[in-house]
């Protein structure tokens, strides 16, 4: 009776091994599945948030996490409206921006969680990612240098 309960919790330990190796998404997968979602699938900015999005804790309790889903909402219509045309559904990937040789914006920060969203052969987007979740896929430039914004 002993070996049977030990061998059940192998199985279920296995079981569960083998479910979260078949989940595991490679970062370059989680921004090309936010793209699809931001860009053809019309997902909400719930949708978004909840499945690609790092929001930083803040101490100010005047913004709660539906205020800051309302602020990304807003920068996902202006994205979509500003770079919609610059992507194509059959012809886009995405690159570490190590991995990128051409011309591309300079951050001031570690450039090794920084992902490119290539379409057509141009840069359309940078993301900066914290544990493997998107903080920020929008930018500000300051002189040479770019800043990302976070929700």
């Amino acid at each position: 009776m002993r070996n049977k309960k030990y061998i059940v919790i192998a199985i279920i330990l296995f079981i569960n091994t083998i479910g979260a190796i078949g989940q595991t998404k490679t970062k370059e997968e989680l921004v090309s599945n936010f793209v699809k979602s931001v860009f053809f699938e019309n997902k909400s900015a719930k949708f978004v948030a909840d499945n690609y999005m790092y929001f930083e804790p803040i101490n100010n309790s005047k913004y709660s996490m539906n205020d800051r889903i309302k602020i990304l909402n807003k920068h996902l219509k202006k994205i979509k409206k500003e770079k919609t045309t610059f992507v194509d559904a059959s012809n886009f990937f995405i690159l570490p921006y190590k991995d990128y040789k051409d011309a591309k914006v300079t951050f001031t920060k570690s450039t090794q969680d920084i992902f490119i969203l290539i379409s057509r052969k141009n840069p359309v987007m940078y993301f900066y990612l914290v544990d493997d979740r998107i903080l920020s896929f929008d930018y500000i430039l300051k002189g040479d240098e770019a800043f990302f914004i976070n929700y």
